[in-house]
């Protein structure tokens, strides 16, 4: 009896794993082509019953998992792996595997839909509690996501030894951060029910803070 209970549970991780390969490019792209639609689909559909939900996309948090884990790919395969591994100086001590190294980007990552979550919670004028901050964390992920990939790619280009290569990464990064600032101000102004200058502060202020943890967790774990 227990062997069959694990065929079982094999056979719906492997049908879920499998899934992905079909589900998430079409997530990716209609996050990349209608953030703003996608993430008012997500704070709706996290209202459904579990099984209800995302039927024919990778629900958020997943979706921002598998997309550290394809930039984490695409680094190995053009560069190598990250310097971070062989540092082993102070914070850089904790990353001593492609494992943990994915580990640290997701939860690195995942700083930037939360804090614009809490915002956005602030922005509605809800209380801040578990309730109100799931839909509007899942909404981010969506938004977030796509960013994700390009400043990781954007990241790995740079450590080509071209100097093209630096400007194309910049280029990428400064592209990721405007589109990024474009939806969180519209995302912001649509749920708070002001005007554009008012979501363009929300979003500003949200990004802000978000850049100084990201470079806060960077220079921790680089040992410098």
């Amino acid at each position: 009896m227990p062997f069959l209970i694990f065929l079982k549970s094999f056979e719906v991780l492997l049908y879920e794993i499998m899934s992905w390969l079909v589900f998430y490019p079409r997530t990716l792209w209609r996050a990349a082509r209608h953030p703003l639609r996608m993430m008012k689909r997500s704070e709706e559909e996290v209202k459904l019953p579990a099984a209800d939900q995302f039927k024919d996309l990778v629900s958020p948090p997943i979706f921002l998992l598998l997309t550290v884990l394809a930039a984490h790919g695409f680094e190995i395969v053009l560069v190598g792996n990250s310097p971070i591994i062989d540092n082993g100086i102070g914070l850089a001590s904790l990353v001593q595997d492609n494992t943990s190294l994915v580990m640290f980007r997701l939860i690195a990552f995942a700083t930037l839909p939360v804090i614009s979550a809490a915002f956005g919670v602030a922005a509605t004028r809800q209380p801040l509690d578990r309730v109100t901050l799931q839909p509007l964390f899942y909404a981010q992920c969506f938004a977030t996501t796509p960013v994700v990939l390009l400043c990781s790619v954007a990241s790995s280009v740079s450590r080509l030894p071209q100097d093209v290569s630096d400007k194309a990464a910049d280029l990428m990064l400064a592209a990721a951060a405007v589109c990024y600032i474009g939806v969180e101000a519209a995302w912001f102004s649509r749920e708070a029910k002001r005007g554009p200058v008012i979501g363009g502060l929300w979003a500003l202020a949200a990004f802000a803070l978000s850049a100084l943890v990201l470079a806060a967790m960077t220079l921790l774990f680089a040992g410098t």
